[in-house]
């Protein structure tokens, strides 16, 4: 089998599931041809998660897998949430059970505080996994999850604080409150919850956040800014 990058397969998941397909046959056999591609490796990197009993992170050009780290990682939840996607086009409960068991790894990380990068981690997989099953637990990580990324909102900056600064590399920066594009990613998770929720305090903390991003993130030429510190 030919090294990929996981993500890549990944990237595949979201681009089929967001994309409208024409009907045409053409399209229709490609899509088919896609989808079977991205279930053999992702059935092949299942084996090797089962056997390992680890979260698949990157398969390098000489064949080497990465794990995901023992302690937090942001890339953690994309394979539960490529399981849940594949389940989702294919029925199979083999992707269902693989979803469920790889996103209880990292279950625990819902209730830190030390990272922006909850959103996309919890609502690529538990989100996907409610959206999909209506499991009542799930919908209450997720509820955790949300209430622990809004203690890093600041109502005075107007954003949802990416880093610590007080360790680390990040401590050497002399940032005070930075904020990085890529938090963009956890507004949708703080949507979903107002819809479940009914508490309209999620969803007005995601368009603070975003309203503040668009003012202080782009340039004149539309390009954006990794990262803007603020002084809170």
């Amino acid at each position: 089998m030919k090294a990929i990058n996981y993500l890549s397969v990944f990237a595949v998941l979201i681009l089929l599931s967001a994309c409208n397909i024409t009907k045409s046959n053409k399209a229709e056999y490609k899509t088919k041809d896609q989808l079977s591609f991205v279930n053999e490796q992702l059935s092949l990197l299942l084996i090797d998660a089962e056997k390992e009993n680890k979260i698949p992170r990157t398969l390098t050009e000489g064949g080497e897998m990465h794990w995901t780290k023992s302690g937090f990682d942001w890339t953690e939840g994309f394979f539960p949430g490529s399981c849940w996607y594949l389940y989702e086009v294919t029925k199979d409960k083999k992707w269902k059970n693989a979803a469920e068991k790889f996103q209880s790894m990292f279950e625990h990380h819902k209730v830190k505080t030390t990272s922006h990068d909850l959103g996309f981690v919890f609502n690529c997989s538990y989100g996907n996994g409610y959206r999909l099953t209506n499991n009542e637990d799930f919908k209450q990580v997720m509820i955790t999850v949300g209430d622990s990324l809004m203690k890093r909102f600041n109502t005075k900056v107007g954003c949802i604080q990416s880093w610590n600064v007080d360790k680390g590399w990040q401590s050497k920066r002399g940032w005070k409150y930075p904020v990085i594009i890529d938090n963009m990613m956890n507004l949708e998770l703080l949507f979903e919850l107002s819809k479940l929720t009914g508490n309209d305090s999620y969803r007005k903390a995601a368009i603070t956040h975003a309203d503040t991003t668009l003012k202080n993130h782009f340039r004149e030429d539309n390009s954006s800014v990794h990262v803007v510190d603020y002084d809170p």
